[in-house]
């Protein structure tokens, strides 16, 4: 009895079991095509959305109009001998500086394409696009940095373009890397008029020659009596550049450009007596580009309190350029993995003499480089040297950088790395002796952090 009682009590429990297993089973084939379902399902999105992605890419790249941000990040650390007599304009004051640009640009099958771009900064001094911090976190405005229109007439559109408003720099300084020479245009610089650039045919393989001739508009004086000098500041330039591509492995390029500045004292006006007003006296006015918040370096003459003009109406620079560049064979980098960095070196000289003064009115410039990185991770080093006279050009337009103008004699090293796809960190420094007889010591530390969109 005992054991058929034991013997069932074992039955009932295996059922039991038995159906406890069946169920857990079920449960688990449950939970398993669950998770199937989802990993299907993230599949699924994950499809979808490399889909949809690749279609926006495909939809952007086919509009006309393409839309840009760049923002950087600055520590400016300027150290001064004589603050009195350094003109730097409005960028020379430690702390942190922020340049933020949006642009749009449109283009249409090469034959028609312009574009717009608003800046920070650059008000009053065209040179400088970094607005300064602690200003009680109030807003920031923005100013139209460029807004232009170019036009090709020829089916071959690069050979002929007419450019008209508020143009990108036009005239070559250099194409290594992210360096460009700013012994006369700043990089901030954006001239006012109308450009008209053209490839000259050679018939010779790997021989370029290419001309760029512009007519811009500086300042337009009021035509009033009694308002001093009136008349237009205008500026001709033309530039003929020949390149020697070299395959490939290296290479040169050599440009002669004259820059024709006129009518430079407009708006000077001396301390003067009207007629039939009694006894005031008119105060002086500086010519207009001599005036605060500009970079005010050149040579001046005084014609009374207040009332400061260039030593002549006319500026004439004729800047030569050249450069060489040479491919670093990669050979050796090749155990090392290092092979993609595809090093280059490059050499840069300028020299520039105003013909139309005849006083302190010399400038050069040297720079050596090293470049490469490939698309993976870019990197640019490079260390100018510049010695430049009061009036060997235009200082209102000229690096603000090394130098803040003309007048002065040192040098820059710099160095930058993409180490993002659109996240680039530069360092540079700055040594030189400046205006107004290069005998005022000044050093700068610049650390940028930029970012594209």
């Amino acid at each position: 009895m005992m054991k058929s009682l034991t013997a069932v009590l074992i039955t009932i429990l295996l059922v039991f079991l038995q159906t406890g297993l069946v169920g857990a089973q079920g449960e688990r084939n449950s939970e398993e095509r669950i998770r199937n379902l989802e990993e299907e399902l993230g599949r699924i999105r994950e499809e979808i959305g490399k889909k949809m992605k690749s279609d926006t890419k495909e939809l952007i790249s086919s509009l006309p109009f393409k839309l840009k941000a760049g923002l950087t990040l600055r520590y400016d650390s300027t150290k001064l001998e004589d603050q009195a007599d350094l003109l730097l304009g409005d960028n020379e004051i430690d702390g942190l500086r922020t340049r933020i640009r949006f642009s749009i640009e449109y283009n249409q099958n090469g034959r028609l394409s312009g574009g717009l771009r608003l800046s920070t900064g650059e008000n009053p001094n065209p040179t400088s696009a970094f607005i300064r911090t602690g200003s009680v976190f109030q807003s920031r405005s923005f100013n139209i940095d460029q807004f232009y229109i170019v036009y090709r007439p020829l089916k071959l559109h690069e050979s002929l373009a007419f450019t008209v408003g508020k143009v990108p720099q036009p005239f070559w300084r250099g194409d290594r890397g992210t360096w460009r020479d700013e012994l006369i245009w700043d990089d901030d610089i954006n001239p006012e008029g109308v450009v008209l650039q053209a490839t000259i045919p050679t018939g010779v393989p790997y021989l370029d020659l290419h001309n760029t001739v512009g007519y811009f508009t500086v300042y337009e004086a009021t035509d009033d009596r009694f308002a001093g000098l009136t008349g237009d500041v205008y500026l001709w330039g033309d530039q003929l550049k020949l390149a020697v591509t070299g395959g490939g492995k290296g290479g040169g390029t050599i440009a002669v450009a004259i820059y024709d500045y006129r009518n430079l004292n407009a708006g000077l006006m001396a301390p003067n007596f009207t007629p039939g007003s009694g006894g005031v006296v008119s105060p002086g006015t500086n010519a207009f580009l001599l005036r605060e918040g500009f970079q005010r370096t050149n040579n001046r003459i005084n014609l009374g309190p207040g009332a400061e003009g260039f030593m002549d109406q006319r500026f004439s620079p004729l800047s030569i350029t050249g450069q060489v560049h040479l491919s670093l064979p990669t050979g050796w980098l090749e155990p090392i993995g290092m092979a993609s960095l595809e090093p280059e070196v490059f050499w840069f000289g300028d020299y520039v003499k105003n013909i139309n003064i005849h006083k302190d009115n010399k400038g050069y410039g040297l720079t050596g480089g090293l470049r490469g990185g490939g698309k993976v991770a870019p990197f640019n080093i490079w260390y100018t040297w510049r010695d430049i006279d009061a009036d060997a050009t235009l200082a209102t337009f000229a690096d603000s950088d090394l130098g803040g103008g003309t007048a002065f004699k040192g040098y820059e090293i710099g160095a930058n790395y993409l180490i993002q796809a659109d996240t680039m960190v530069q360092v540079s420094f700055f040594n030189f002796e400046g205006f107004p007889l290069k005998d005022n010591g000044v050093t700068r530390w610049f650390v940028d952090v930029v970012r594209t969109f």
